[in-house]
């Protein structure tokens, strides 16, 4: 058997990573938001500050998320 390995999400990732998003619900409502602030798949975000707003880089923007919508973007390390 396979271990199981548990998703990387923009809440849980370390700061300073810089990070692809991998997905974001197709039908959460929560998720409508966060593509109407341009979060989509394989987009480059880099977290910035974790606190009780995740501060994340997303082109050239930087945006304060709450730790449970973040919680929705489920990433995967970036080396640019």
């Amino acid at each position: 058997m396979f271990p199981v390995v548990p998703k990387l999400t923009l809440s849980t990732a370390k700061c300073g990573e810089q990070l692809r998003v991998r997905h974001i619900c197709p039908d959460c409502p929560h998720c409508v938001r966060l593509r109407e602030l341009g979060f989509r798949d394989h987009v480059v975000v880099r977290k910035i500050a974790d606190g009780a707003a995740v501060i994340c880089l997303l082109m050239g923007t930087r945006l304060a998320l709450g730790r449970e919508l973040c919680d929705h973007v489920e990433v995967e390390r970036f080396a640019a």
